[in-house]
């Protein structure tokens, strides 16, 4: 088979799975030595298995224990399909039929993780119906009697029950003590990422800690950088130098980076800490008239932000060389998801955050 777009493909494969009884998830990608996009696998939900890995724990007598997934249903099937680019295309490659677990009987196919979902019109009457005080499952069950059956609801209880969450961000504040290692100083949960919420949840934290940090280092997220500048007024804003570069070889050309030196030499002078403003400038310009790119906008914008991301500018700023990206934050959002998740209940959340902040 031959397909147009690579969700074409997708699609077909998941209509399929739904005649044989299995579901769908999306695969390996792969990419050319040009970088784009050449090979997708599609694999059964079952392929692959868990591996046990070993995980640190608090007790001071056992160093490591192994987490076991107990409960996965996985069973390494083999089954996929898997389809290649070409002469812009996407044809089938490879295909593997067979399974290594029992398929699921047409009376029980609406259980299939692929034909779960809710769709707009019963989002809808979820939100209408809250409003009169109805609970998930008798809207589920009124479902039910309009759609003469729960296989022709699309979509069980569980779906119902994870849809009407509280949708809030957790934005934890995190910092760097004397011995370098990471501290919480609070945290907060956003019902929105706008500016003037931002602005809001900064005057709380600068009353509750009572003065402004020295730097913050953040994203290049606009919302954030207007509320910093109006209430950390004293406070150097820094922009993470991961977040910037990492978008250079999609703004300068993935053949410029990898056939040449130039990402090599333009990383050397920008990480670099022994340089001098002066020499920074001086440097930059040199590497931008080798390569011929003096016309590219984004160099040029990034460059007259330089200030708020190049180490050379902030070489008189205290423990300045620990504070170059927000890999120490994203560390962070990553410990506490290993003790929560977003199905979490409000109650539920909090004893996890307890839990976290003693640990």
């Amino acid at each position: 088979m031959v397909f147009s777009s690579l969700d074409d493909g997708y699609s077909m494969y998941v209509k399929y799975a739904k005649e044989c009884g299995f579901s769908v998830r999306k695969g390996t990608t792969k990419t050319n030595s040009k970088g784009v996009l050449h090979i997708k696998y599609f694999l059964c939900t079952r392929a692959e298995v868990y591996k046990d890995k070993k995980v640190d724990t608090l007790d001071p007598n056992q160093k490591e224990r192994i987490m076991r997934y107990n409960f996965s249903k996985r069973t390494d099937c083999g089954a996929l399909l898997c389809v290649l680019f070409e002469d812009g295309f996407w044809k089938v490659y490879k295909f593997v039929e067979e399974h290594n677990h029992e398929l699921v009987e047409h009376p029980d196919k609406h259980f299939l993780p692929t034909e779960r979902h809710l769709t707009q019109l019963q989002k809808h009457v979820i939100h209408s119906m809250s409003k009169l005080n109805l609970g998930l499952v008798k809207v589920f069950n009124v479902m039910n009697t309009c759609f003469s059956g729960f296989e022709d609801v699309g979509a069980s209880k569980v779906e119902f029950k994870n849809y009407k969450r509280y949708s809030m961000v957790f934005v934890p504040f995190t910092g760097i003590d004397n011995h370098h290692c990471n501290v919480t100083f609070g945290a907060t949960l956003l019902a929105s990422e706008t500016a003037d919420m931002y602005i809001w949840l900064l005057r709380v934290f600068l009353k509750a800690v009572g003065s402004q940090p020295k730097v913050v280092v953040t994203d290049q997220d606009p919302a954030m950088k207007k509320a910093i500048s109006v209430v950390f007024v004293d406070t150097r804003h820094r922009l993470c130098m991961w977040h910037v570069m990492h978008k250079l070889s999609l703004k300068v050309g993935v053949r410029l980076c990898n056939s040449t030196n130039f990402k090599e030499r333009i990383c050397g002078v920008v990480w670099t800490d022994i340089l001098t403003p002066e020499e920074f400038e001086s440097e930059w310009e040199v590497v931008i008239a080798e390569f011929n790119l003096e016309d590219n906008d984004w160099l040029s914008d990034i460059f007259a932000l330089r200030e708020s991301w190049i180490p050379a500018y902030y070489r008189m700023e205290h423990m300045y060389g620990l504070m170059r990206t927000t890999s120490r934050s994203k560390s962070e959002n990553h410990f506490f998801g290993q003790v929560c998740n977003s199905k979490a209940t409000l109650v539920e959340f909090m004893t996890h955050y307890e839990t976290a902040i003693e640990a």
